[in-house]
């Protein structure tokens, strides 16, 4: 029970708030009826026929956007909002943008334009008129399309049709250090404003297609280029939506792309470059993506010295300098999506043109060996930083660095073996990378170990019956769940970069398998063998959808390391070392039924095959890696080995005339006689009872050598190698009509 004083207190308490309630829902219809005769007010003179109506109603609009964008900066910066500037209700906004006379806006849009092309004439507005016509134009759009028209939005053509005009706009307004006529963002130029609202624009596939459409000046754009960032991202935006749209429009973007990049270059000349180098680098980057993805070459940019030649000088240039952490990943990104790209020509820019003098370290050897450092300083950490925010960013770094690696391996291997071919190194030089380069490498081995246990066995030489249960494993062990029921295995826990899917991983395979099989390096290809599993397992997850495409780098690592004889693979000190040979740890990890499987499924492709040349190419090289070892297995072939020799003999040899057979008809014919070379090799190697039992398949094969002879001489596949191949199955032929039983 309340005493009467108590009681009394709270009747007074309770009344001071029922008091302030009711004054605040009483200002709070007060305001609402202000905001609706201000939006009413506003319609009004906007939809007016004179000009003067409709321009006091554009600044009256443009103090209540003002006041709009006030309130939503204060809700993030977590600051009350005033009671006298309540937000104004969305749909009255989108009311007010209907109601918003668009050839109005051209009209002070082009004032400028008018004021600075024809100054000298009466009917020209005066400049510091027209200026100001044109901020409220560009305040007006910029808040707008920024902060109030929703993203569905974007795509409207009362919204879009102002693309040129905004372009255009830019030669006329003050730079950023400029102070701006507009009081709500004291802090931001026009010229700020007309890029947002173009980057915002052109976010969208409409937006972008106004903009590679009717901006057909991009000068504007190019010369504030170095002096605004966002321009960079205008262009690419505009420029990788205008690739994926149709062929009439993607040869048009093309064509301005390689007519503008000159020009980019060209603006950036007396800067560090390194917004340059990023631009560079992404656009590349999506371009080969999309010219894969549609079978397109024409997409890439025209490889052009005029904006190639000063991309390399930058690099070289920053490189040379003690960069900072932005400008080395620029510099690493654009040199690397400049060698996958344009593999010939970038190099020679890069590393071979102005080469040092004779007292001059050589650049080739500076960046290598920079990139080197970096990888073998960041590699041991980075598992750590898997499900960081930094790992994306430096795990891309990393990976353009194994890129450029693997172009420099290439490019090492033509130079010696083509005396055209111009070395990029000394002697000395190169002796001093390959050290470096094994030590590297070795620290690479050693993390792809690490993460692939990390997200598959959870330990190095688990069970696959203890693994994670997301999948089966590729030997078709079903996994199972530990004794607490949780799966042993711990990834990344975004999809887009698990181990499969992850860029790093890919790069990093390729420049391992490209040195192991370059390099007559035994240690680091024992060490490299211990990875059979990981390379057999992502082998496997190269044919799922949405996965990376383990399979030719794989090819290449495992040919490589099939070379070691019989030794220790692993720590020759450790008891528990695995005392077998390289070949057959391979079989023991299941490389037979991987690769034999992927080599039967590419001899019975038809010509409709989307990849058709580079399954006939990767048909050759499973049979590179597996040849050695069938000829080196004792007692002999294997029964379980020779099933592969009744699915070559019921292949049907098919029908070639297709013209996409007849394009690829040198590869397709390679391949098919190196199947039936591993083929005579099984028999050869097999013991008598066996060849008995499988005579009737050896006789099929015999046939289709025969039958495929004439069909190689009539091919259109050059006579040196028609020659070869019809000698090559004479061969096959003889050795199997004297071993069959």
């Amino acid at each position: 029970m309340l005493s009467q004083a108590e009681a009394d207190g709270t009747m007074l308490v309770d009344g001071k708030e029922n008091s302030t309630a009711q004054n605040d829902g009483a200002t709070a219809n007060t305001g609402s009826r202000k905001q609706e005769a201000t939006i009413a007010h506003i319609e009004l003179l906007l939809r007016a026929r004179d000009d003067t109506s409709r321009f006091v109603a554009l600044a009256l609009l443009k103090a209540v956007l003002d006041d709009q964008a006030k309130n939503e900066e204060d809700d993030e910066r977590g600051e009350k909002k005033s009671k006298l500037k309540t937000p104004f209700p969305e749909e009255a906004l989108l009311r007010l943008w209907e109601a918003l006379p668009i050839k109005f806006l051209d009209k002070l849009l082009r004032a400028g334009l008018k004021s600075s092309s024809s100054s000298s004439t009466t009917t020209a507005p005066k400049s510091s008129d027209a200026a100001h016509m044109r901020d409220l134009a560009v305040a007006v759009l910029h808040t707008f399309t920024v902060l109030i028209l929703p993203v569905e939005r974007y795509s409207d053509a009362r919204l879009v049709g102002r693309t040129p005009l905004l372009v255009a706009s830019l030669l006329n307004t003050p730079d950023a250090n400029t102070p701006p006529i507009s009081s709500s963002s004291p802090t931001t130029s026009t010229t700020t404003l007309i890029l947002q609202t173009l980057a915002t624009l052109v976010s969208s596939g409409t937006g972008a297609m106004a903009f590679n459409v009717d901006v057909t000046d991009l000068s504007p754009l190019t010369e504030l280029a170095p002096k605004q960032p966002l321009v960079m991202n205008i262009l690419l935006n505009a420029w990788l939506h205008g690739l994926l749209a149709d062929r009439a429009t993607t040869s048009m973007v093309t064509a301005t792309i390689n007519e503008t990049l000159p020009k980019l270059a060209a603006a950036f000349k007396g800067t560090d470059g390194v917004t340059l180098l990023d631009f560079i680098a992404k656009l590349l980057r999506n371009a080969e993506a999309f010219a894969e993805s549609r079978h397109d070459l024409t997409l890439l940019p025209k490889a052009d010295p005029a904006w190639m030649r000063p991309i390399a000088s930058f690099v070289r240039q920053l490189a040379a300098k003690r960069p900072t952490a932005v400008a080395r990943a620029a510099y690493t990104h654009a040199a690397a999506a400049l060698l996958r790209v344009y593999p010939v020509e970038s190099f020679e820019l890069l590393w071979i043109e102005n080469s040092a003098g004779k007292d001059e370290t050589p650049f080739a050897y500076l960046l290598v060996s920079m990139l080197l450092v970096d990888l073998r300083t960041t590699l041991p950490g980075l598992l750590a930083q898997l499900n960081n925010s930094t790992y994306v960013t430096i795990a891309t770094r990393l990976a353009s660095a194994f890129d450029i690696l693997s172009a420099f391996i290439g490019y090492l291997v033509r130079a010696l073996e083509d005396d055209n071919v111009k070395l990029p190194l000394a002697p000395d030089n190169l002796l001093r990378l390959r050290k470096s380069m094994a030590d590297t490498l070795s620290i690479t081995a050693e993390h792809l170990r690490d993460r692939w246990d990390a997200a598959v066995a959870g330990a190095h030489g688990l069970h696959p019956d203890a693994r994670s249960p997301t999948a089966k494993d590729f030997r078709g062990f079903s996994s199972t769940l530990d004794a607490a029921g949780l799966p042993i295995a711990w990834d990344a826990a975004i999809d887009e970069i698990a181990v499969e899917r992850d860029p790093l991983v890919l790069a990093a395979v390729r420049a391992l398998a490209l040195w192991l099989r370059e390099d007559d390096n035994e240690t680091l290809r024992r060490e490299a063998a211990g990875l059979a599993d990981m390379l057999l397992g992502l082998y496997v997850t190269s044919e799922e959808k949405g996965n990376l495409d383990f399979r030719r780098p794989v090819l290449v690592a495992l040919e490589g390391i099939s070379t070691v004889e019989s030794s220790n693979i692993g720590d020759g000190e450790n008891e528990n070392a695995y005392e077998l040979s390289t070949a057959a740890l391979l079989l023991e990890q299941g490389a037979w039924k991987v690769l034999t499987k992927d080599l039967v499924a590419n001899l019975y492709g038809t010509c409709s095959a989307p990849n058709l040349a580079a399954d006939a190419t990767r048909g050759i090289e499973i049979v590179r890696v597996l040849l050695p070892i069938v000829e080196d297995e004792r007692p002999g072939t294997r029964e379980e080995w020779m099933d592969i020799v009744t699915l070559v003999a019921a292949w049907p040899v098919p029908n070639d005339n297709e013209k996409v057979c007849a394009e690829v008809a040198g590869i397709l014919a390679e391949s098919r006689v190196a199947v039936l070379q591993l083929v005579t090799a099984l028999v050869v190697n097999a013991h008598p009872s066996i060849r008995r039992r499988f005579t009737h398949s050896i006789s099929a094969v015999v046939g289709l050598a025969r039958r495929l002879r004439p069909t190689l001489a009539a091919a259109h596949i050059g006579a040196v190698l028609s020659d070869s191949l019809v000698d090559a199955l004479l061969d096959v032929q003889m050795t199997l009509e004297s071993n069959r039983a």
